[in-house]
């Protein structure tokens, strides 16, 4: 049995790996590979992350079981078109990368429910980056959470299904984990709590080299951490 409370399901993608096995969240993130979701235990998690750059038609083999999940009582966040498998729309939208450099105080995803716990204590900016697309249907008596300057849904949840299932269009978990917007670890540290029940350190990702079995180059590193925007 997993003692870690949060399944991160992943399909290789450096960014999510960089997040599960950052000192601050390695003890909280189990990852999961998409394509072992049928050995996983679901009741050993709390919660479930599904991260942006996923593979959604892989998850939707495995349908029944998340959902089966959420009627035990578990949570699921999910970022990315997962209409393959949740009772939604999905609608691409043009990806706006350079708010924070005309704008920084005001995204381009508009935060409307600071009541909901996964948004307690943040700020607009700390809740609301750029966005990859918007949901145009939604399962029936579902609660917005955000949306769009052009007042589209960005973000929704509902308890429909027993536990809670939350749906974005953000990406949370690989902005994190490429490090290009430095404030996403209020984002973040908020969605495990939400999940999981515990809090991260206060510390900032930090990446973990060990957990990759070959050594980074430090003048690569030192470059590229040089030429890195900073968002904050």
């Amino acid at each position: 049995m997993s003692r870690k409370p949060i399944a991160m399901i992943f399909n290789g993608v450096w960014s999510q790996y960089a997040v599960a096995t950052a000192p601050k969240y390695r003890d909280l993130i189990d990852l999961v590979y998409v394509h072992d979701l049928a050995a996983v235990d679901w009741s050993d998690y709390r919660g479930v992350i599904v991260p942006f750059q996923n593979d959604h038609a892989a998850l939707a083999a495995h349908r029944d079981r998340l959902y089966g999940f959420l009627a035990g009582g578990g949570r699921v966040a999910v970022f990315g078109d997962a209409h393959h498998w949740i009772d939604a729309e999905w609608a691409d939208r043009p990806v706006d990368n350079h708010w924070w450099t005309r704008q920084p105080d005001s995204p381009p995803v508009v935060t409307l429910d600071f009541d909901h716990p996964l948004f307690a204590g943040l700020t607009p900016r700390q809740a609301g980056w750029h966005h990859h697309g918007v949901y145009l249907r939604l399962p029936a008596r579902a609660r917005v959470l955000q949306r769009s300057r052009e007042d589209e849904v960005v973000c929704w949840t509902t308890t429909e299904y027993g536990g809670e299932l939350l749906a974005g269009t953000q990406d949370p978990i690989v902005e994190h984990g490429v490090q290009q917007i430095r404030h996403l670890d209020h984002f973040v540290d908020q969605l495990v709590l939400w999940l999981g029940g515990e809090r991260p350190s206060p510390a900032r990702l930090t990446v973990d080299e060990s957990a990759y079995g070959v050594p980074f180059p430090r003048r690569a590193r030192a470059t590229a951490d040089a030429r890195q925007p900073n968002r904050a």
